[in-house]
């Protein structure tokens, strides 16, 4: 499969404003967004990414860290686009794009950013957030899902989901209604090793995914016979508003995350244990490319009774040399 590749450089000077460009072609309302482009075929993103700044707005720029990665689909053709931060570290404001589609080169406040007309809508609380805060709240974005940290305000929305019964059938039980206390000590303990994250629709946050390297504890509890020495992480997801069930979400949310885990975490092994009884969620992880290896007895409780699981399994395609 042909993928278009991309960068896209996220410059914040000393007064907090972004560097952004103003762009388009000549027969299209113009908009703003940060300096970005497609790589060339043996162009590295980070090379891409610093080659573009320099292009659109005429400063060079060290490439700094990777913030977060968006895909999608647009017209028909499949893009990759990574976001990093970088540092001017010289020249001068220039419009010398060699497309011709730059017409404006300027730094923008949070509060500027919320008001302009951007190329790309749905970078705009991620921009917003970043300025103010110096920091990316986002670990992947596959258009129209975004994968981002869990935080201290989201504790109110894990509480009313944790407390509908048609979610608590499928996680936890519905015996197991959520006190607010009770969300603090599962989701925000003082010590956590877990990558513990909200999934929004389109901005609209609606369910939990975690995932995390499995320890020794971890291959015990799955009863793995070995790790064989690769990286075995472990996830756990449900979707929160049961109005988005149904829509093929959790096949595109577990395929995003794996090719996020493949990629950014050097992951070649992903394990889960759906109940066996949950014969939807099973589905929906066979078509994302995990398979049945074992039924593990009595692994769970659940509604006051112990439940068989299923030791499900994705590995990554190792290619032949």
């Amino acid at each position: 499969m042909n993928i278009w590749r991309g960068a896209a450089a996220i410059c914040v000077n000393e007064n907090k404003q972004l560097l952004m460009v103003l762009q388009g072609r000549a027969d299209e309302e113009k908009r703003w967004s940060v300096p970005s482009g497609g790589a060339n075929s043996d162009e590295s993103y980070e090379a891409c990414c610093a080659r573009e700044v320099w292009e659109e707005t005429g400063y060079k720029v060290q490439v700094g860290s990777y913030l977060h990665e968006k895909s999608g689909v647009s017209r028909g053709t499949v893009y990759k686009v990574k976001y990093y931060e970088t540092q001017v570290e010289g020249g001068v404001p220039t419009l010398h794009d060699p497309d011709g589609l730059i017409y404006d080169i300027q730094w923008k406040s949070a509060n500027e950013i919320e008001e302009l007309k951007l190329t790309y809508p749905e970078d705009r609380k991620f921009l917003m957030e970043y300025v103010t805060k110096g920091e990316s709240p986002i670990r992947y974005r596959s258009n129209p899902l975004t994968v981002r940290r869990l935080t201290e305000s989201d504790a109110s929305l894990l509480h009313k989901w944790l407390n509908d019964p048609e979610v608590l059938r499928y996680y936890d039980g519905r015996d197991r209604a959520h006190t607010p206390e009770m969300v603090q000590d599962h989701f925000y303990p003082e010590e956590d090793r877990l990558f513990r994250s909200i999934l929004e629709y389109d901005g609209h946050p609606i369910g939990y995914i975690q995932f995390y390297l499995l320890d020794d504890e971890g291959i015990r509890y799955f009863r793995l016979e070995e790790s064989d020495g690769t990286r075995v992480f472990g996830t756990d997801q449900f979707i929160g508003e049961p109005d988005y069930w149904n829509r093929g979400i959790g096949k595109q949310l577990m395929s995003s995350m794996l090719r996020y885990l493949e990629e950014e975490h050097q992951v070649s092994r992903v394990v889960m244990d759906p109940q066996a009884w949950n014969e939807r969620a099973i589905a929906c992880y066979e078509k994302s490319g995990f398979r049945k290896v074992k039924l593990l007895p009595e692994q769970e409780w659940h509604e006051g009774e112990k439940r068989d699981c299923w030791l499900m399994e994705w590995r990554a395609v190792i290619p032949i040399l």
